[in-house]
């Protein structure tokens, strides 16, 4: 490889390295507006929540909605047994 080649590589990767160093200077000038922003959205969801949204119920079924419960039949002739463990029949 000769000097020119080695020079002309130095040089591109000196132009890359600054342009990534003014983008990336860019960026983190940028930050503060993004946490001031951030702050912002949070205040605003806050204080603009509703109240009751924040109690929880005790009978909080989160897979099927409350609403939703009036809309299903009621089960009929429906029978439980009680399941064996694997294990408890192993062991005795």
């Amino acid at each position: 490889m000769g000097f020119v080649t080695i020079l002309i590589l130095v040089l591109v990767a000196l132009v890359i390295l600054s342009i990534l160093f003014a983008v990336f200077k860019f960026f983190i000038g940028l930050l503060p507006l993004a946490l001031i922003v951030a702050l912002i959205i949070w205040l605003m969801a806050k204080f603009s929540g509703s109240k009751k949204d924040n109690k929880v119920s005790v009978t909080h079924n989160p897979v099927q909605h409350p609403a939703n419960n009036q809309k299903r039949k009621k089960a009929r002739n429906v029978s439980v047994k009680d399941v064996e463990d694997k294990e408890d029949n192993k062991n005795g």
